[in-house]
């Protein structure tokens, strides 16, 4: 009896020591974040909006792996963010290796839209426009892709987070009231007889209380040549935020 016993104790401790060594063969990062939040993923690439102002070259994200994984650059190390930062994760088992991807976006635009709509001679002001949906383009291969939508605050305004160095295409809509009427970019409301005056001559006779519509091009009327498919966010400051208004109205 004590023989068995004996055996059993063994058996019992043999296979308890092969269970300890068998290591995780998992290589993930099962989160990560930054004192202002969590970053998002979307397989293995990752986003989160900074705040503005943020440093960007010092960074210090905190990393959550599976069990006994392996990561670097590693979790609460200085890294700079200022470009996508690839991570590669290790298992415990040194059998596989996952790579990650994490960008970090400040906002460089803050746009602030305003509704023409309902507007008068007596009273030519256009009004701050909430819940206006802003959609963002970039070039791509042939037509323009969209990569994000936004959607104004009851201030009217919605930031933009990116990379600086990008160019941006939008156009904007509320209630079908848009920033492109027949091609021709929405500018504001005339407020006076010297607005009118004093502005590019417009494509049609124009009068107290009348859309105004952009000089695209720059040569000092509005016409067939100053119709456009989107309107253009470009030469962005190297840092900072650039301040863009839109104007909307109904056709």
């Amino acid at each position: 009896m004590k023989a068995r016993i004996l055996i059993g104790l063994l058996l019992f401790l043999t296979i308890g020591c092969q269970k300890d060594d068998v290591k995780n063969d998992e290589a993930s990062i099962l989160s990560m974040s930054f004192d202002f939040g969590e970053v998002v993923f979307d397989n293995r690439e990752g986003t989160i909006k900074a705040p503005a102002n943020t440093n960007l070259e010092k960074l210090i994200p905190t990393i959550a792996l599976s069990e006994g994984a392996v990561v670097y650059p590693p979790s609460k190390a200085i890294t700079n963010f200022s470009e996508p930062v690839d991570y590669s994760v290790i298992s415990e088992d040194g059998e596989n290796v996952n790579y990650y991807t994490v960008s970090v976006f400040l906002p460089i635009v803050k746009f602030t839209v305003y509704d023409c709509t309902n507007r008068t001679a007596e009273s030519p002001i256009p009004k701050l426009a909430s819940n206006t949906k802003i959609s963002i383009f970039k070039k791509g291969a042939g037509e323009k892709e969209l990569i994000e939508e936004l959607t104004t605050d009851e201030n009217g305004e919605a930031l933009l987070y990116g990379h600086n160095e990008t160019t941006f295409y939008y156009l904007a809509e509320k209630n079908e009231a848009v920033n492109l009427i027949d091609g021709y970019i929405v500018y504001g409301i005339f407020q006076s007889q010297e607005d009118i005056d004093n502005s590019p001559v417009q494509h049609q006779p124009s009068e107290i209380g009348d859309l105004k519509f952009k000089d695209a091009n720059g040569d000092g009327r509005v016409n067939e040549d100053d119709k456009v498919d989107y309107q253009l966010v470009w030469n962005l400051p190297a840092s900072g935020i650039k301040e863009i208004t839109i104007y909307i109205a109904k056709q």
